[in-house]
């Protein structure tokens, strides 16, 4: 799954090398996409805050039927429990993100992302452009190993559950059939942790790839529109 998302992200990043011969279609960014850029900044923030109460509220309502209580029960390696808490922490910093990346598709501001870039093609830097790309899209780079890290997690809680149940295979003594339904009750417990860190795994992974992919379109439709308005400013 992961991989499906690693695509993702390297398709719609397939322009982020952000040229500095770049030319949007149709002359200088074209007046309708350079309007519907804060708007659409702003559509992904909130959206991401709905999404979010969502989320609280799932937690909440998971809490009050005892569904958490049964995770870290049933999970005792607590691999399950570090992947719903590294998810938190990445859906959080994708609220940051995109609260930011917002602020930065706002017109006329004389500060930041879109200021920093046309001065520095004043002075004349060659890495100008590749400076605008680390500011647009480097921070992504980061989240991205954390939403793929997730996914490992899972396997990781995989393998230890199965090698638990190995364990208590090799420990067994004979197969009578006291000694077998023995042998399952204790096997339950290492099918449980392989179950849940993988389900905890894919579930996070496919929440947190979700995110970063509309983080990275909204960057990318940024970047576009930055480098839009140097070509305007050198005609």
């Amino acid at each position: 799954m992961s991989g499906f998302w690693q695509s993702m992200r390297d398709r719609n990043r397939a322009g982020t090398a952000l040229p500095a011969d770049y030319a949007p279609p149709g002359g200088v960014a074209g007046a309708a996409g350079a309007a519907d850029l804060p708007a659409l900044a702003q559509r992904l923030f909130w959206g991401w805050a709905l999404l979010a109460g969502v989320a609280v509220f799932l937690i909440w309502w998971m809490q009050r039927h005892g569904w958490w209580a049964r995770l870290i029960e049933g999970d005792p390696s607590g691999i399950s429990l570090l992947i719903v808490l590294l998810g938190g922490v990445v859906t959080g910093w994708c609220g940051r993100r995109a609260w930011r990346l917002q602020a930065e598709a706002q017109p006329g501001r004389t500060s930041g992302w879109r200021a920093s870039y046309l001065d520095e093609l004043r002075r004349g830097q060659p890495e100008a452009t590749a400076l605008l790309s680390e500011r647009t899209h480097g921070p992504h780079e980061t989240a991205w190993w954390f939403a793929a890290a997730t996914i490992k997690l899972g396997l990781l809680g995989t393998v230890v559950g199965f090698i638990l149940m190995s364990m208590q295979i090799g420990q067994s003594q004979g197969f009578e059939l006291a000694e077998v339904q023995k042998l399952l009750q204790q096997m339950t417990g290492g099918m449980a942790i392989a179950l849940y860190t993988t389900l905890a795994g894919l579930v996070v992974n496919l929440w947190l790839g979700l995110q970063l992919l509309l983080l990275d379109r909204l960057a990318d439709r940024l970047a576009a529109d930055i480098l839009a308005d140097a070509a305007a400013v050198g005609r």
